[in-house]
């Protein structure tokens, strides 16, 4: 079974001001992953500008509370994970694939992020993912409960990216 998320918000940016004065800046990812999602834990690992190409990697510790019981005993209480990304600069998609430092090998998540203008200054950012999990007996609840886990993750970074477009001035 997969489970298909489809998440869009508006910025009061353009796309140029997005992708080049948020999305890959290191100042604009701490905050949104520490202060605004209050992770535990964020590592930009690695980026590398491959000319027609960038690739990230990020590695966090993202907080998990009220876990259901049958996804606690399987996934614990620590859970971390690696997101390897890849933005081709000629289309603006940023392909990702999630890697999870628990049942990696019975758990995908892969998705796409681009935007488009909105707008007279602003863009609309587009995310779609597929969750699939490979877990007998809670595959399904724990696709739905990473689906729901997203679409809030989103809306709270949403609401950082307003904020921080107003405070930065762009």
């Amino acid at each position: 079974m997969t489970t298909r998320v489809n998440i869009e918000h508006i910025f009061n940016c353009s796309e140029d001001t997005f992708w080049e004065k948020l999305f890959f800046t290191e100042e604009y990812n701490r905050r949104l992953f520490l202060e605004a999602l209050r992770f535990p834990s964020f590592n930009l690992a690695t980026s590398e500008d491959r000319g027609d190409t960038i690739f990230r990697v990020v590695e966090v510790v993202p907080r998990l509370p009220d876990l259901p019981t049958a996804i606690k005993k399987v996934v614990g209480d620590n859970v971390a994970y690696r997101e390897e990304g890849t933005f081709d600069k000629k289309t603006r998609r940023y392909k990702i694939r999630v890697v999870p430092s628990r049942l990696a090998d019975k758990l995908s998540i892969a998705g796409e992020l681009y935007t488009e203008p909105y707008g007279d200054n602003g863009c609309k950012r587009r995310f779609t993912a597929e969750v699939s999990a490979s877990i007998f007996g809670i595959g399904g609840l724990l696709e739905k409960r990473i689906a729901e886990d997203l679409e809030k993750s989103y809306e709270v970074g949403a609401r950082f990216t307003n904020s921080y477009v107003a405070e930065k001035g762009f």
